[in-house]
């Protein structure tokens, strides 16, 4: 029987920066993956995969309107997307990206146990037949997409965000179910590698986890720059298999059939907490995610959990950090000199990787209001950019919400060129409690999209200089 100070079940962006962490803090370290490579969904089959199909569109778009930039040579109308080429492409980042873990896991002498973990109770696991004992446990297992009763996917027509990956054939028309960010994500990639793409989504905008505004004028924009059929307050109800295609058959707002060679399920994922022995443990679950306190500790004493199985966001950042949380925590009950910072979930960036892409943090417009806050607004339109307009990307805006008595910025949310990086400025906003007036009073250079910070401060009492 191996024993350990920690071992961390699961290699995803959670468990492997967890036992990184335990490892630096002077811990014996295990990292248990069932998988046969390491590096969870988010590397394997979800986060950087994805983005390689993402940059492939770009780079496809942008090759067809090279002319407009003085690039002769190129005849757009006679591009075609490689899908053969660009899986294989995926195949060597995600391949490289995780062999990087295994290289971190033999800098670090952290032991990689392969097989399915499972607790025995006690501080033992159960690992391909071997029993480990840890003095502490930490669970990362994650997320798999969530079966829909009556949408069963069969990974050739009816499919999900795994099999979307791999395919090898373009799809002639693509319907998507669900427009949260993987929806809107895939969406922007197959229209602009030349699919006919019918977008469905419940509620009544798109990602409706953002700003409203945010969801509004990104649907404008799909609509208009790519022609996606984007329908909201509508659902998929049923749906009928033909050998050449998906009937969906839609209730809602704009009812009726719609006939598509694919269906994307980009609705639904479910906490991998089944058959991994929780049962023998105090550890609670609720609705279907393991309950945890401020330092990801569970019910079950020297139990911690993080990342897709607890009631927190689902982002690969977000698991990370509770990694580190876990790790310093565990650490510090164990002697070491660790400080654990509980993590601020009010502060936590998103980003979608459409096109123009979307980056938020904080509070949007509807939520400030539901706090209580007396809220007030500035936005200002990348349109007027010099920046944007050289790049050949002028669509989106950025939206500051505020505190208007202190004048506190509580949010903003971005949809525009390189949003995902710009989002990066409004963390560091954010955390440094940055006022309206802090803002509107910090230099930006010139020319670049970071400019539109300071112009939507002062948006919000009406006097931006470029519009």
């Amino acid at each position: 029987m191996a024993q350990f100070d920690l071992l961390v079940i699961g290699s995803g962006p959670g468990g492997y920066i967890a036992a990184i962490r335990a490892a630096q803090l002077g811990l014996s370290t295990a990292l248990v993956e069932k998988d046969t490579a390491l590096g969870g969904t988010c590397l394997l089959r979800g986060c950087i995969p994805a983005k390689t199909w993402l940059e492939t569109a770009h780079r496809f778009e942008q090759m067809q309107v090279a002319n407009d930039f003085g690039i002769d040579g190129v005849d757009g109308k006679a591009l075609r997307p490689n899908l053969g080429a660009i899986v294989k492409r995926k195949g060597r980042i995600v391949t490289k990206n995780s062999k990087g873990v295994e290289f971190l896991m033999k800098k670090n002498k952290v032991t990689v146990l392969k097989g399915l973990g499972k607790l025995l109770g006690g501080g033992k696991v159960e690992v391909a037949g071997d029993v480990h004992e840890a003095k502490r446990i930490i669970l990362a297992t994650g997320s798999a997409p969530k079966p829909i009763p009556g949408l069963e996917t069969d990974g050739q027509r009816v499919i999900n965000s795994d099999h979307i990956l791999d395919l090898t054939e373009l799809p002639e028309h693509l319907v998507i179910l669900g427009a949260g960010a993987i929806g809107v994500e895939f969406a922007s990639v197959f229209s602009r590698l030349g699919s006919k793409v019918t977008l469905v989504e419940f509620m009544d905008t798109i990602l409706p986890l953002e700003d409203e505004d945010v969801g509004l004028e990104l649907a404008k924009i799909l609509r208009k720059s790519y022609k996606i059929d984007v329908r909201t307050k509508t659902k998929i109800t049923r749906i009928e298999k033909r050998a050449d295609g998906v009937v969906c058959f839609l209730e809602g707002e704009t009812p009726g059939e719609v006939v598509g060679s694919h269906l994307l399920v980009a609705v639904g994922r479910a906490p991998q907490i089944e058959g991994i022995g929780l049962e023998k443990t105090k550890a609670q679950v609720d609705r279907g995610c393991v309950v945890v306190d401020k330092f990801m500790q569970t019910g079950e004493p020297g139990l911690y959990a993080i990342g897709d199985i607890v009631r927190t966001p689902w982002l690969a950042h977000v698991a990370s950090d509770e990694g580190i949380v876990a790790s310093e925590h565990a650490a510090q009950s164990l002697g070491k000199d660790a400080h654990p910072h509980p993590i601020r979930y009010d502060r936590f960036p998103a980003c979608t990787y459409c096109d123009p892409e979307v980056g938020s943090i904080g509070l949007s417009e509807k939520a400030a209001k539901a706090k209580g806050y007396d809220v007030q607004v500035g936005s200002f339109p990348f349109a007027p950019m010099a920046k944007a307009n050289i790049v050949g990307e002028p669509h989106g805006f950025i939206k500051i919400v505020a505190d208007k008595q202190y004048g506190e910025i509580l949010g903003i949310h971005i949809l525009g060129p390189k949003a995902t990086e710009l989002v990066a400025s409004s963390v560091a906003l954010m955390g440094g409690e940055f006022t309206v007036d802090e803002l509107i009073n910090t230099m930006y250079p010139h020319p670049t999209l970071n400019e539109v910070f300071p112009e939507a401060a002062r948006a919000v009492y009406g006097r931006a200089l470029n519009m």
